[in-house]
C-alpha cells in the first residue's frame, strides 16, 4: 500500500479507533510483559517458566496485526520511521501484508526501544535495536549457554594457539 493510501485509510478511520485500538494493544502488551518478569523468576528448567512464557506468546498471537498508525506512538517514533523500519526488515508485515504488523515481532521490539532509551541511548535506534535482538538470538543457544556455564565454574581446558594450530594442520 502507498503511503498516500495508507495515509487516506487512516484519516478516514476514527480518532476514537486509533485511540482504542492502541489502548488495546497497551494493555496486551504490559500483561505479556507481566507475565515474562514473573517466569524470569522461575528457573530455566522450571515448567512453570516454560508454561508461562507459552502463555505469554499466546496472549500475543490472540491480537490481530497491529497498525502503523498504532505501532508508531507504541515505539516513540513516527509513522514513516515505522515504515523505514518495516522495509529494512527490522519489523515485519503479518503474514507479509500491508495490513498491519507482526505482534510479536513488534512486542520484541518495543522492548528492546525501551531498554536502549532508560539506558539513554536515543540515537541510531535501528542499528542497536538490530543488534540487541542479534545478541538475544546467540545467547539463547544452548551450546553457548552449556559453554559460559562451563567456563564460569572454571571447566575451560587450558590451550595453547600453537598447540591448537598445530592439532588443526594449519600452524605456519
Amino acid at each position: 500500500m502507498s503511503y498516500a493510501a495508507d495515509k487516506a485509510k487512516r484519516r478516514a478511520r476514527p480518532k476514537h479507533y486509533r485511540r482504542s485500538r492502541r489502548a488495546e494493544v497497551e494493555k496486551v502488551m504490559s500483561r505479556v510483559g507481566d507475565l515474562e518478569r514473573i517466569a524470569s523468576r522461575f528457573g530455566e528448567d522450571d515448567q512453570s517458566r516454560a508454561e508461562l512464557l507459552r502463555v505469554s506468546r499466546d496472549v500475543l498471537s490472540d491480537l490481530p496485526p497491529v497498525p502503523v498508525s498504532v505501532a508508531a506512538p507504541l515505539l516513540g517514533v513516527s509513522e514513516p520511521t515505522v515504515r523505514s523500519w518495516t522495509r529494512r526488515g527490522l519489523l515485519v508485515y503479518a503474514d507479509g501484508q500491508d495490513g498491519g504488523l507482526d505482534v510479536r515481532r513488534l512486542y520484541e521490539v518495543i522492548a528492546v526501544v525501551r531498554e536502549l532509551r532508560a539506558a539513554g541511548q536515543t540515537h541510531d535506534l535501528l542499528n542497536k535495536v538490530w543488534d540487541r535482538l542479534a545478541d538475544s538470538v546467540v545467547l539463547e543457544r544452548s551450546d553457548l549457554r552449556d559453554s559460559l556455564a562451563q567456563m564460569r565454574r572454571g571447566d575451560g581446558i587450558p590451550t595453547d594457539i600453537d598447540d591448537l594450530e598445530r592439532d588443526l594442520g594449519i600452524a605456519e
